[in-house]
């Protein structure tokens, strides 16, 4: 075999190896757009979720102080975040949060609504 004929020989081989890559590269593209487009998904359901608790709290929050407090009397600052809360728990402290309006609202203590007598 001559000098040409191997240099053919190899230039063959190697275009064949070049387009053997280009396909798998884009199968493997392919792949991880429909990886990306789950993760943005993932990352949208997350980011509403976010909003949907934080506009909860602020209700439940609102009630809350709508019930304990008078209307003449600045409402209380709000608890700050618990750090250490179990984000996977999600539903169970939003049913907790819930739950405990609901006895708020039910336990008809009367306390929580007397003036103070500073507030005159």
């Amino acid at each position: 075999m001559s000098a040409v004929e191997q240099y053919r020989d190899v230039v063959a081989r190697l275009a064949g190896a070049v387009v053997e890559l280009r396909e798998v590269d884009a199968a493997r593209a392919e792949e991880l757009r429909g990886e990306l487009r789950s993760a943005e998904r993932e990352l949208h359901a997350a980011g509403d979720a976010l909003v949907l608790a934080r506009g909860m709290f602020e209700l439940r929050w609102e009630d809350a102080l709508a019930l304990m407090w008078s209307t003449s009397e600045p409402g209380k600052p709000r608890p700050r975040p618990d750090l250490r809360a179990d984000p996977t728990a999600h539903h169970e402290l939003e049913n907790n949060a819930d739950e405990a309006l609901e006895t708020l609202r039910a336990s008809g203590d009367r306390r929580l609504f007397r003036r103070r007598p500073k507030d005159g």
